[in-house]
Parts: C-alpha cells; sequence; structure tokens
C-alpha cells in the first residue's frame, strides 16, 4: 500500500521521459498522463494555426493516436516536448494544405482574450485599457497579413513561449535559420504596421 501510494505521488514528478519509458514498459494506460499534460498546449497552438475549434479538436485527437503510435520510436534523448509539438505542426500544416486555407489564425480572438485577462486590472483607465486594446488589435490585424512561415515562428515564440532551439526541433530547421525566421518576421510585422 505505500507502495502504490509514493508511486502516485511521484507521477507528477516524473519527467516527460521517464513517463514515456515507464508506459513503453510497464503500462501503456498511463499514455492519459501525457494527453493531460500536453492536451491544453497543443489545443492552443493547433487552434492559432488554423483558427477553427472543432478541426482543432479533432487534429488534437489525431496528434495524440500518432504520437501513441510512434512512442516506440522516440529518441528519449530529446526533448518530449519537442518531438510532439512537431507532431502537431506536421498534422497541421497537412490539415492547411488539404483544405487549402487562406486564413490561418484567429489573432485577434486570441490576443482579445489575452487582454481581458491582462488588463482585468481596476488600476488601468478605460482610456488606457482602450488605447492598448485597439494597439493589439492593429498589431494582430498585421500578423494576419504576414506570410504563414512567419505567423508560425511567432506563434510558437511569443504566444507558445518556446526557446529558439525547440522551436528548431519543431521546424526541423537549424536554430540559425529560426533566428533569422524571427528577425524576418519581426521587420516585416513593423512594416506592416506602419503600412497601416
Amino acid at each position: 500500500m505505500m507502495d502504490k501510494n509514493k508511486e502516485i505521488k511521484t507521477t507528477k514528478e516524473l519527467s516527460d521521459n521517464d513517463l514515456v519509458e515507464i508506459i513503453r514498459k510497464k503500462n501503456q494506460e498511463r499514455y492519459s498522463e501525457i494527453v493531460e499534460r500536453y492536451q491544453k498546449k497543443l489545443f492552443v497552438y493547433i487552434y492559432r494555426l488554423i483558427g477553427n475549434r472543432e478541426e482543432a479538436e479533432d487534429l488534437l485527437q489525431d496528434v495524440f493516436v500518432k504520437a501513441y503510435k510512434n512512442l516506440n520510436s522516440y529518441d528519449t534523448s530529446r526533448k518530449f516536448s519537442s518531438w510532439i509539438y512537431r507532431i502537431a505542426h506536421n498534422e497541421s500544416v497537412n490539415y492547411i494544405k488539404r483544405k487549402s486555407l487562406k486564413k490561418f489564425i484567429s489573432w485577434e480572438t486570441i490576443v482579445s482574450t489575452k487582454d481581458k485577462l491582462d488588463s482585468s486590472s481596476e488600476e488601468e483607465g478605460a482610456d488606457k485599457a482602450w488605447i492598448r486594446k485597439e494597439v493589439s488589435k492593429e498589431v494582430n490585424e498585421a500578423i494576419g497579413k504576414l506570410p504563414f512561415k512567419y505567423k508560425q515562428v511567432l506563434t510558437l515564440r511569443y504566444y507558445s513561449d518556446q526557446s529558439y532551439e525547440e522551436i528548431a526541433e519543431i521546424l526541423g530547421r537549424p536554430v540559425n535559420t529560426v533566428g533569422t525566421l524571427i528577425n524576418r518576421a519581426k521587420k516585416k510585422l513593423a512594416e506592416e504596421i506602419k503600412r497601416r
């Protein structure tokens, strides 16, 4: 009985890679813990890329099924989060290609939700909140005009808080290329904002 309590206690302390090893060797039912850890983050990432809630939920299920099927081929010397984000990225890109979507991200919805959380402080006056919301709206509209490759790196870097190394692994590109893409995306964004 004590061992069971100890196992339950350490579940939350397990790294992703330790959990993967347990799933591979002992207990496949613990895959639900992987789903629990990544469900919200991956949903937000997929939704930001494709802009459709129902489709994002379907794709998320596909991501978890694909990750489960390929768990034995996952290299535990690498970072699990980058590996599963890569699967989510590929599934999203394939969806976009299949649907030939023109509009990928509903940035206004995402940032306005974020703004509501940020501006919930009563200290901020209505005029400052309005100005900030207008600026956010302009930025979101400008981001919406960027090519997909720039939207993608900005989403990973500033909305998903991924490091350059993680983005490189997710996109399958060298870290230097990621840095270049982010810099170009920022310049394009600044140009688009000036144009407005």
